[in-house]
C-alpha cells in the first residue's frame, strides 16, 4: 500500500539500469501437458509460457488462490511445477473460464515491489490476458479429451 511520501512507477515505464526488475517481485509461469511412458518415465511438455502480465493477474484477480481449492498434486504459486490430475481438469478449466469475465471494462493494477521512495506497480494488460486464460482453457479441454494430465508452475 502506497504511503503518501511514495511514488508509483510502473514497470513499463522503467528504464533500462535504473532500477534491476530482479530486485521486484516479478512472477512468470508455464503450463504443458504430462506424458507418461511405458516405462513410467513422466515427460512435461511445455505448451504455454505465462508472462509477467498474465501471472500478475491470476495472482491479483484471486485465481491462484482458487486454483489452490482443487485437488492437486502440489501447490500452485509457489513456483514448483504443480500435477493437475485427469479427474481435476475440468474444475481447473472452469476456473480460468470465470477469471475471464473479470477482465472486461476495468483497468487493473497490481503491486509488485517497494521501496522507502517507490511503489512498483504492473498495469494489466487485458488482452493478453484473455488470451492467456484462453490459451490454459485449450489446453485443458485438450488434456481431458486425449486423457492427459497437465502440469502448471507459476
Amino acid at each position: 500500500m502506497k504511503d503518501r511520501s511514495q511514488s508509483i512507477v510502473y514497470i513499463n515505464d522503467l528504464e533500462v539500469g535504473k532500477r534491476p526488475l530482479a530486485d521486484l517481485s516479478l512472477r512468470t509461469g508455464s503450463a504443458g501437458f504430462v506424458f507418461v511412458g511405458d516405462d513410467g518415465s513422466v515427460c512435461n511438455d511445455l505448451q504455454l509460457s505465462l508472462s509477467i502480465n498474465s501471472t500478475h493477474a491470476l495472482m491479483g484477480h484471486g485465481v491462484i488462490e482458487d486454483l489452490n481449492k482443487v485437488e492437486t498434486q502440489g501447490r500452485v504459486g509457489t513456483g514448483m511445477d504443480v500435477l493437475v490430475p485427469p479427474s481435476q481438469l475440468e474444475a481447473v478449466r472452469q476456473i480460468f473460464y470465470r477469471a475471464d469475465s473479470k477482465t472486461y471494462g476495468g483497468t487493473h493494477e497490481f503491486v509488485v515491489g517497494a521501496d522507502a521512495d517507490t511503489e512498483y506497480r504492473i498495469r494489466i494488460d487485458n488482452r493478453e490476458y484473455q488470451n492467456t486464460l484462453s490459451g490454459l482453457q485449450y489446453l485443458l479441454r485438450t488434456a481431458s479429451h486425449e486423457g492427459m494430465a497437465v502440469w502448471l508452475s507459476i
